[in-house]
C-alpha cells in the first residue's frame, strides 16, 4: 500500500520532476484569468507561429521521428507572467483606424481620452456633442466647464483625472445609436485596462449601462458604488451619476450629483 501511494504521489512529468497538484490548480486558474482578459480585450484568435507549432508537436505524443528538429537556446529563468496590458498609444491607434459602425463615415472627428496616465479618478461620459468640432472638447463646450467645476469641488486637479467617452467618434447626428456604444466598448475596456483606475465616475445612462452591463434607469443606479471587474486584479468602484449635458437641461438634479461626488471624495 505504501509503495502504491508513493508511486502515485511522485508521478512524473515530461521534465522528470514530480507533478505538484496544487501547482496545476494554480496554473489552470492563471490560464483561465488570462483567457478572460484576452476575451475582454477583444482577442478572438491566436496567430500560428513556427515556435507554437513546434511546441504542440513536442507535447502531442507524436513519434520522435516525425518531429521537426530545432536548435533551441537554454531556457530562461522562470518568471511570473502577467497579462499583457495595452498601452494608451496602442489604444489610440486602434480608435483612429476603427470602422466598426456607421459613425466611421458620418463623424465630424474623434475624441480620444485625455488626462493623467495614473489618475485618481477616471471619468467616463457617453459621447462628445459639438456643433463645431474640436479634439480638445471632451463632452461639449459648456459641459466641459461644468465637469471641471465638479472636479475642483472635490479637490481634483486636471492631472488627477482622466476623461473619456464610451463612443470615441464625435457624431454628426445625436444621440448616436446604442449599437455604436456596444461596438465601441472594446476600445473603452482596453483604455480602462491601460489605466487601471480604482475609481470610475460613469456620467450618463449610456456610460453606466455599458460599464455595469445593466439596463436599469440611471436614477436607480446612482447614489451607490458598483463594481467594474478587471480579469486580473481587484475590481474598481464605479459611481454612476448624471451627465453635465443632462444637468444643463435639468439644473434641479445638481443636488443629487453633488451627493454622488461627495461619496467619490470620501473614497479619495
Amino acid at each position: 500500500m505504501t509503495s502504491y501511494k508513493k508511486k502515485h504521489q511522485t508521478r512524473q512529468s515530461g521534465t522528470g520532476k514530480p507533478v505538484d497538484p496544487a501547482a496545476l490548480v494554480l496554473l489552470s486558474h492563471q490560464v483561465r484569468n488570462l483567457l478572460r482578459f484576452h476575451q475582454q480585450m477583444g482577442i478572438e484568435h491566436y496567430p500560428s507561429t513556427a515556435g507554437l507549432r513546434n511546441f504542440l508537436v513536442k507535447h502531442s505524443g507524436a513519434p520522435a521521428s516525425h518531429r521537426p528538429v530545432h536548435k533551441t537556446a537554454a531556457p530562461a529563468a522562470p518568471q511570473d507572467r502577467q497579462p499583457v496590458v495595452p498601452s494608451l498609444s496602442a489604444v489610440y491607434k486602434e480608435i483612429v483606424a476603427c470602422k466598426q459602425c456607421e459613425l466611421a463615415g458620418q463623424r465630424s472627428g474623434q475624441v480620444p481620452g485625455r488626462g493623467g496616465e495614473r489618475p485618481k479618478l477616471l471619468v467616463v461620459g457617453d459621447w462628445s456633442g459639438q456643433e463645431i468640432f474640436s479634439d480638445t472638447t471632451l463632452f461639449g463646450r459648456d459641459e466641459d466647464v461644468m465637469l471641471w467645476k465638479m472636479m475642483a469641488a472635490i479637490g481634483l486637479a486636471a492631472e488627477d483625472v482622466y476623461v473619456t467617452n464610451v463612443i470615441k467618434c464625435c457624431p454628426a447626428v445625436t444621440p448616436p445609436d446604442v449599437s455604436c456604444a456596444r461596438r465601441c466598448f472594446a476600445h473603452l475596456s482596453r483604455e480602462i485596462g491601460a489605466l487601471k483606475p480604482n475609481l470610475i465616475l460613469a456620467m450618463g445612462e449610456m456610460a453606466a449601462g455599458q460599464l455595469l452591463a445593466n439596463s436599469a434607469p440611471l436614477v436607480r443606479l446612482r447614489g451607490r458604488f458598483h463594481s467594474y471587474r478587471y480579469p486580473d486584479s481587484a475590481p474598481a468602484q464605479v459611481m454612476p451619476t448624471f451627465h453635465p449635458r443632462f444637468l444643463l437641461a435639468n439644473p434641479e438634479m445638481k443636488k443629487m450629483v453633488w451627493m454622488d461626488l461627495q461619496m467619490i471624495q470620501r473614497q479619495l
